[in-house]
């Protein structure tokens, strides 16, 4: 049985189950039109063939022997995308549950599965469990929400929602790592509500081993909201990042920073969306790629300005660092503007390490591989350093010394 055979199972099941979330689930499954190919210009890079020949039952509650999570903070564990209680640790003083006790009445926030989202579709047809947060009006979430996704052999559809009220402000961690060594499919979708002038910072952690990960950030921004995106990838077989950003209040503003570092056979597919709908809104990006032995990535990053999107400043850049000759990457930088008072610019480069630079370094006295740990290091800390959890930038860190062998 293939992937999408084992996906129409599953589904069958569940919708015979019943439940409020039924029609939505149908709706999901109707907009799910199988797997996305090579001939599809979204995945044009990414072949989905290896995930279409596998079969990954659909994954349960249940406590499967686990008696830790490994954390660092209070916060929601997550085992195959369903709410862990015995492994979780509410903070205080905020509502920060599981979507399972929200829904169905948080069903109006949760964003339906839009045309031309196969996974997005996919995780709607089997909505049922995930992270709900809710920051109430003016209140400042007192210290990072952090959620642990952990994935074993199965199949999890993890649908997280955050409703950050007028002029809060909260920062939320997503981390995703494997139990064990056995492949696994993680396909999570995240539903950001910025509010009028509310403020978020928002870290996706991507850490898994032998998985295939999919995973979509859909913010949408009211008048002077902040919404800033931290995603690093790292881990995975093979990955697809979709994050899109709504501008949609006059006065917001939206920060992408992005981070790949990959090797082996490992595949990474970044695609990012901003999207300005009103005047006087800002967005800049910044993703890099750090890509070894024969590692393959992708970035495809498209800037939609509207027609009434007038005074827009946006600014995107892809930078990837190939440090063998048999790692490749493509890079697809987009503008599609309709509005004439703008100031809009990208700009993308592939390419190794600078050799006089290697040879000034070692000049100085430093062993080849000392020289290349220290380019390679201070590449990607342009965007690491921009962590601003401490306990995050220092994980992050500890995986840059790990892939450069410090």
């Amino acid at each position: 049985m293939n992937a999408v055979e084992t996906f129409r199972k599953d589904f069958e099941a569940l919708d015979r189950a019943g439940g409020p979330l039924k029609a939505f689930r149908r709706a999901g499954w109707e907009k799910f039109k199988g797997l996305p190919t090579t001939q599809e210009e979204a995945y044009r890079f990414t072949n989905l063939q290896p995930l279409a020949q596998r079969s990954f039952a659909l994954g349960r509650p249940s406590k499967n022997g686990i008696k830790s999570a490994p954390w660092i903070a209070p916060g929601l564990v997550f085992v195959d995308g369903h709410y862990r209680a015995d492994l979780s640790k509410k903070p205080e003083g905020v509502e920060a549950t599981c979507l399972a006790e929200a829904l169905p009445h948080a069903l109006e926030w949760v964003g339906a599965a839009g045309e031309g989202e196969p996974f997005v579709a996919l995780n709607a047809a089997f909505l049922e469990d995930g992270a709900f947060l809710r920051v109430k009006k003016g209140f400042r979430l007192p210290a990072p929400l952090h959620l642990l996704f952990l994935g074993t052999s199965k199949a999890a559809h993890p649908r997280n929602l955050y409703l950050i009220e007028e002029g809060a402000e909260a920062s939320i961690v997503e981390t995703y790592l494997s139990l064990g060594e056995a492949p696994h499919l993680t396909n999570a979708v995240s539903d950001v509500r910025v509010a009028r002038g509310a403020s978020v910072e928002h870290y996706r952690l991507q850490l898994e081993g032998a998985s295939y990960h999919f995973g979509a950030v859909r913010a949408r921004l009211e008048r002077d909201a902040r919404f800033t995106s931290h995603n690093l990838a790292c881990g995975g077989a093979l990955t697809r990042n979709d994050i899109t950003a709504a501008l949609d209040g006059e006065g917001s503003r939206c920060t992408l920073n992005g981070l790949t570092l990959i090797r082996g056979t490992q595949h990474v597919d970044n695609y990012t969306r901003l999207e300005h709908r009103k005047p006087h809104c800002e967005s800049h990006e910044l993703y890099k790629g750090v890509l070894d032995d024969r590692a393959s990535g992708v970035f495809t990053g498209r800037i939609h300005v509207f027609p009434d999107a007038q005074k827009t400043d946006a600014y995107q850049a892809s930078a990837n660092l190939l440090l063998t000759d048999t790692a490749t990457v493509d890079a697809q930088p987009q503008l599609e503007i309709y509005a004439d008072d703008v100031k809009c610019s990208h700009g993308s480069t592939v390419g190794q390490l600078d050799k006089d630079a290697l040879f000034y370094l070692r000049s100085r006295g430093l062993t080849e591989g000392a020289a290349r740990h220290v380019l390679v290091r201070a590449f990607a800390g342009d965007v690491a350093d921009r962590l601003g959890i401490p306990a995050v930038r220092q994980r992050v860190d500890a995986i840059l010394e790990e892939r450069l062998g410090g």
